[in-house]
């Protein structure tokens, strides 16, 4: 897989859900797999336009990951591990087989060290767990995802999880449309290129 930089952007994250938008930071899939995440700061950036995590958290790890780089590095490579993780259930789950063992286990692992590092608080008169910097350090991002990633395995919607069916794509996607048949992960990108394909077909097979 070839790790490239990249200026993540809104257009990044459409995928419907926090987990699956972290399986989308690697793509082409299908193709040719360009990993997004070529280092911790990259994550942040991610993490930034996803809209989940507080500027102040933000902050916190961002001075984490200078100060102690190694750390960092380390927290990344736990990370994309239980990205390719849930890349492996969610394929699976989407073609109705089941999730490989071993991924279920990186799966497991990272649920147990979120639960390590959560804490309990009152919000709005109901208890919820709480990640934060002093309890999780550089995988904080990680422990996030993860308890969403839980949520939504557990959720109905994985009826509605869908692979792109766009070309040098393979992204995971909620179906969020009315009729249940959403093809691409986005219509400004992939459905375009798409439509301009089949015309193009159409054109070469007329002449």
């Amino acid at each position: 897989m070839r790790i490239e930089h990249h200026a993540f952007k809104p257009a990044d994250l459409v995928a419907g859900h926090l987990a699956l938008d972290l399986v989308n930071t690697v793509t082409a899939r299908d193709t040719q797999p360009r990993d997004w995440l070529d280092d911790y700061d990259a994550l942040l950036r991610w993490a930034r336009q996803s809209g989940h995590y507080t500027r102040t958290d933000l902050a916190q790890l961002e001075d984490l990951s200078q100060a102690e780089p190694a750390k960092a590095a380390a927290a990344l490579g736990r990370c994309k591990t239980l990205r390719e993780a849930l890349c492996a259930i969610l394929y699976a789950l989407s073609q109705d087989a089941a999730p490989p063992a071993e991924d279920l286990a990186v799966l497991d692992k990272a649920r147990l060290a979120a639960s390590a590092a959560a804490r309990l608080v009152a919000r709005q008169g109901r208890l919820q767990a709480e990640w934060s910097v002093e309890r999780s350090g550089p995988d904080l991002i990680a422990h996030t995802v993860v308890a969403h990633a839980i949520d939504l395995l557990k959720d109905a919607q994985l009826d509605r999880l869908r692979i792109c069916d766009g070309h040098d794509c393979g992204w995971v996607f909620i179906d969020t449309s009315k009729n249940g048949r959403r093809r691409w992960c986005d219509m400004a990108t992939c459905g375009n290129v798409a439509k301009a394909r089949r015309h193009q077909q159409r054109g070469a097979t007329a002449r």
